[in-house]
Parts: C-alpha cells; structure tokens; sequence
C-alpha cells in the first residue's frame, strides 16, 4: 500500500524556510513522507532558484487551494496573528514563532479554533533543550519557576527600542534586558522563539518565566541557559539546570544546530489532533 505524502505549505524564505523547502523538496528521508504543497514570502525575489515557480504562493489567503495539510510558519510573528485562525480552520499549523503567543488574546484565539477544528497547533522546540523531560515534570505537577538566559552575538539580535549605546557599540557582555518573558516576546520576537517554547511547554506561562537576553560581541555560539525549579516545599526544593551551546555565525538569528532539529520538528508535526502539541 502506497501512503500518500503529507503536504507542508512553508510560510518565510529565510534561512531556516530555505533549509526546510530544500529538505522536502531532496532530502531522501523527509521526501518519502512529506512534500512541498506551496512556499510564501514576503519577498518574492528571495524564492527564485530555491523553490520551483509552479509551488511559489503569491497571497497567503489562497494557501488553502494547494491543498496542504500542515502550514509551517517560519516568517514573523505577525503571521499568526493575521493568518494563524484561518490555516488552523483548513490543517495543522506549526508556528515557528511561538513569542507570538505572549499575546494573550491570540493564544486563546488560536486554541479555541484548533480544538474546533481538530487540527493540531504545534510548537517545535527550537533550541530548548531538555522538551520531553519538561513535559514530563509538568505532568507530575513538579515545576514551579523557570528561569531562561540566551546569551548571543549583537549582530544576531534585532531590538525593538533604541539602546544605549546602540548594539553595533557593544564592546563587552552585556543584559538588554531581565524581567519576565512576555514583555521581552515584544521586543525580540525573532530572538526568544526557544524562551517561548519554554513557557509553552512548561505550562508556566510567559509572567511566571524570567527572561533575560545577554549580547557579547566575543561569542560565536548561541547559548541557552535554562534552570528549572520545583514547586515551594519545606526543604530543598527540586532543581534541573542545562546549558546548550551551538555555533552560530555573528549575524545568524538561528544557529545551524538549531535548523537541523526544526527539520526534525517538521517531520514530527500531525497526527495529535486538535490542541496544542509540542514537537
């Protein structure tokens, strides 16, 4: 019996839309059971060479004419917001980037249609290392704080307010900022995917989670340091520390580590039905 392939629609030519389009359109393993439905960008220019002109996608709200059955969003946050009910009213929908779900009203939004309509919404683990042991404490009821640190080169950071001085200034390690992650998901949404997949996973949620976001122009890793903290008990309390360290050049948003695992979150993404899923 022959299956049929599961079609991927991927929204963002980027580095990491351009490293997925490639995998499902040669990579041996992935084609066998996945293909590409369609490929949007915002810049269409940024597609020739990379995506064959019959799958290129010239308005998102068309997607659903190509049939797919999971949409990958590898863009901005903005496009869960504006398109995220609608590819969850026709398939599955993996958002990659999560830090749009620090917004409250869209998170509800989302899960509600997914739940409706049985399609899954999936969050991929990005660089957070550790998922399946976090989803594992959360289950036994055993995490009560989390705190996550990514430290990262200036250049592959984008800030939404001014700095001072600018980060193209930065000569040493320096905080940008330390509070809670919610806050920070709207001033680094294209930096802080992996914190969100934390608050997500976790089922702490993004005013529970501390964030902070550190720049060292001397680094050429992205490092994510995640500490996990049981719940408050008379005695010592349960701890979980974890740091993961992947190269990245200076101006990389997403290290090639991190690339390779989102390929494996693809390929890991439907089949749960609807609510959210991790992956």
């Amino acid at each position: 019996m022959i299956m049929e392939k599961r079609r991927v629609g991927v929204v963002g030519c980027g580095k990491l839309g351009r490293a997925l389009c490639e995998a499902l359109l040669s990579d041996s393993e992935l084609s066998r059971s996945h293909e590409l439905a369609f490929v949007w960008n915002r810049t269409p220019e940024r597609m020739v060479g990379v995506v064959p002109d019959e799958l290129v996608l010239h308005s998102l709200r068309d997607f659903a004419d190509a049939r797919p059955d999971l949409v990958v969003e590898v863009a901005h946050p903005t496009v869960a917001r504006q398109f995220g009910d609608l590819f969850l009213s026709r398939c599955d929908f993996l958002v990659g980037s999560p830090s749009a779900l620090a917004d409250p009203e869209l998170d509800t939004v989302l899960r509600a249609v997914s739940e409706f309509s049985g399609n899954g919404l999936y969050v991929p683990r990005g660089a957070l290392p550790c998922l399946e042991e976090i989803l594992r404490l959360r289950r036994q009821g055993l995490l009560g704080d989390a705190r996550i640190t990514m430290r990262k080169h200036p250049d592959s950071v984008r800030f939404a307010e001014p700095l001072d001085p600018p980060l193209d200034e930065t000569e040493e390690e320096r905080i940008l900022y330390s509070g809670p992650l919610r806050r920070l998901c709207a001033l680094a949404p294209n930096n802080v995917n992996t914190m969100a997949a934390l608050a997500l996973a976790s089922g702490l949620g993004f005013d529970v989670v501390w964030a902070r976001l550190v720049v060292n122009p001397r680094l050429r890793h992205h490092i994510t340091e995640m500490f996990l903290l049981g719940p408050p008990v008379d005695g010592p309390r349960f701890t979980l520390q974890v740091s993961r360290k992947s190269p990245a050049a200076s101006n990389a948003v997403t290290s090639s580590a991190t690339v390779l695992g989102f390929i494996d979150s693809v390929a890991a993404a439907g089949g749960r039905g609807g609510g959210i899923h991790f992956c």
